[in-house]
């Protein structure tokens, strides 16, 4: 959380305001486990407004208040440094602005926010970029999703990863931003409007890119399709590609004896993808590479143990994403790096692992503003890696809470609803895998009365949003007068990022809903309630 007070402040609050920053940091460690509470840059202690762009004494017993300070954007190289003496231990919790918009901020911000960075770490301090939405106010070209990319592919050149990520089991991405053009769920698209919710975000790769000099890779982040989510990862290469991307640094001890791994690919051109995965055992360190059953693959005889070919058959999505499945039975190791292993044709194993251990071969993604009309191409929708089996899983059982409806009539022929559906789990799951339900997927289905007929029709369940809470606002949903009964059910989705059955039915009675002086408000129902298992 960040304290940003821009106004003068009388000298008889002051005290309060220092009481009141301490309290609040108080508080928020009481509730959470690692809690930011950092100060702007802003007032000082005689009460002024008075940006001082780095840490001295006018701020300094605000910072000893809080977590952190986060100063203004006009320092120089000298006041980073100078900074960094009066913190002392607490340097790196000093938080030098860059404002990406390159207001008055030093370096100049946009391509070349950077250039702050570097002074900042050569002075041993962090920093804070303000405004990284610059990339997409600006309509940087080529396209958001490339120049996105290219833009913190900058960031990460000159501050590497701070922390491993991830650092047990299960994990599981599908690349998801957030935010994307259409919903899919395990390669099936559910919905086709646009949407943004941050909550659904998963851990972002690295996308370090490693190939030969001759070659040329570029990885983007992009929206063209989904396995899960709203994105996806997009591969492009030339011809003869071999290169590997680096997708994450981890730290992920695996105690039992084996462990399962899936990825879900998309081929669209003369472009192949294998997922490696760096492994430390005891005092020596491998390549893993999971290769597809059909690959044509060069492996030498020394190497015939670093490739793992697919150990389940290869299912095939409505949505056409290829699901590759491998069991690995290593024994107690811990996984280090994982790759995306990219070729055009032949994969040579010697070549490749000859490209991992020498670091004079690599190059990296081009940061010109143009892009590359490559015309070979993959996806790469999402990644599993767990100690259980896909199947091997509890289910929860859900209890629907009481809810009122409220209704407006929008036309003779249509009216709209809004409520909130609310559901506690009976059951929790608990695994040796610790795959928890964390995300909850809510439908919809409409029945309505045939025409010349007693019979009822159910319309296909219409995706609604995703809750990560036990609880999901439905507003303004519309309705057509011919429909009697509203359906509703909740999907969990567990940590792994596998989902359970579509749930039976929480049903709204729509024709107990009183059609009296819509005009003047709406009128509540009552929900139908009844236990039901997902």
């Amino acid at each position: 959380m960040q304290i940003n007070i821009e106004n003068e402040v009388d000298m008889k609050d002051l005290p309060r305001l220092h009481l009141f920053v301490q309290h609040l940091r108080q508080c928020m460690q009481s509730q959470s486990p690692n809690p930011l509470v950092i100060w702007y840059d802003a007032v000082t202690e005689e009460g002024r407004l008075d940006w001082q762009n780095c840490l001295n004494e006018k701020n300094r017993f605000f910072f000893g208040d809080s977590d952190g300070l986060f100063t203004n954007y006009s320092w120089s190289e000298y006041m980073a440094e100078s900074s960094a003496n009066v913190a002392g231990e607490r340097a790196p919790e000093v938080y030098m602005g860059v404002d990406v918009f390159g207001r008055n901020t030093f370096g100049g911000g946009g391509w070349n926010c950077n250039k702050a960075l570097k002074v900042a770490r050569k002075a041993k301090v962090s920093a804070a970029l303000f405004a990284p939405g610059w990339v997409f106010e600006t309509n940087q070209p080529p396209s958001f999703e490339v120049a996105q990319t290219r833009w913190w592919k900058t960031i990460q050149d000159c501050w590497p990863v701070g922390r491993f990520s991830p650092m047990r089991l299960p994990f599981f991405t599908d690349f998801n931003r957030g935010c994307g053009a259409r919903v899919s769920v395990e390669g099936n698209v559910v919905s086709t409007q646009p949407w943004f919710n941050l909550s659904c975000q998963n851990m972002q790769p690295i996308l370090k890119v490693t190939a030969q000099p001759q070659n040329s890779l570029e990885v983007n982040m992009s929206h063209e399709a989904a396995y899960g989510g709203g994105s996806c990862l997009r591969i492009s290469g030339s011809e003869d590609t071999l290169g590997l991307v680096l997708l994450y640094e981890s730290y992920v001890p695996v105690k039992g004896n084996r462990f399962h791994v899936s990825h879900s690919v998309l081929e669209l051109d003369n472009l192949n993808i294998c997922l490696a995965l760096h492994v430390q055992m005891d005092s020596s360190r491998f390549l893993v590479l999971l290769a597809d059953e059909e690959a044509f693959i060069d492996v030498p005889p020394n190497l015939q143990s670093c490739v793992v070919k697919r150990s389940e058959p290869i299912s095939e999505s409505s949505g056409m994403w290829l699901v590759r499945k491998h069991i690995l039975e290593l024994g107690a190791c811990t996984i280090t790096q994982i790759h995306a292993a990219v070729y055009s044709h032949e994969l040579d194993v010697q070549k490749l692992m000859s490209l991992f251990e020498d670091n004079d071969n690599q190059i990296t993604s081009k940061l010109s503003t143009q892009e590359n009309n490559f015309l070979n191409k993959v996806l790469l929708g999402h990644l599993r890696i767990s100690t259980e089996p896909e199947h091997d899983r509890d289910l929860p059982k859900i209890v629907f809470e009481g809810c009122q409806s409220e209704w407006t009539q929008l036309s003779e022929t249509s009216k709209s609803v809004s409520l909130t559906l609310r559901w506690g789990l009976l059951q929790s799951h608990v695994s040796n895998g610790n795959c928890q339900w964390v995300q909850y997927h809510v439908y919809v289905t409409k029945d309505e009365d045939s025409r010349g007929s007693s019979s009822v029709s159910r319309s296909d369940p219409e995706f609604l949003g995703v809750a990560v809470s036990q609880a999901f606002v439905v507003q303004d949903l519309l309705v057509p007068n011919s429909c009697n009964t509203l359906n509703f059910h909740v999907q969990a989705h567990c940590a792994c990022g596998l989902p359970g059955v579509l749930s039976p039915a929480c049903s709204v009675d729509v024709s107990r809903s009183t059609h009296q002086d819509w005009g003047s408000g709406s009128d509540p129902s009552q929900l139908l309630l009844s236990e039901h298992a997902v």
